[in-house]
């Protein structure tokens, strides 16, 4: 899906684990005062994915976390092409709601939870939480 080159240059992080993390890979990750974690609240900021290669990971371990460009996401639910996604409360990628931070968007569809999908970070802000008003051309 990298078009052009041979591996994926896309910005990531060394961060100190702030918990101790079970198959961590392509899961959304967030900072907290003690290091990064898995987003552990629905629709919470996300700073970005583990990468495919961690492994199980200790409190203090540091971590590859990719911040942005196009990686790989573990879903939570099916989702489909163009979707904005969110985190659910595991760290895995579902259809942002209202209220939910979009970290990403999908490049493919997933048609059940635990398929791995390509996905453009893009950090987009929350989804409102209220139609928009106003606007109209009258």
């Amino acid at each position: 899906m990298y078009i052009g080159t041979s591996i994926n240059e896309s910005p990531v992080i060394a961060a100190q684990a702030g918990q101790a993390i079970t198959g961590g890979a392509l899961l959304a990750v967030a900072m907290s005062s003690t290091g990064v974690k898995v987003v552990s609240t629905a629709g919470d900021v996300a700073l970005g994915l583990l990468i495919p290669e961690t492994d199980d990971v200790k409190t203090g371990d540091t971590v590859t976390v990719q911040i942005k460009d196009m990686g790989l996401w573990k879903v939570g639910a099916a989702v489909a092409v163009g979707d904005l996604l969110a985190s659910d409360a595991t760290g895995k990628a579902v259809k942002a709601t209202a209220g939910n931070y979009i970290l990403g968007q999908a490049l493919e569809a997933a048609t059940a939870a635990g398929q791995v999908i390509h996905v453009q970070i893009i950090k987009a802000g929350y989804v409102p939480t209220t139609a928009a008003s106003g606007g109209g051309n009258g």
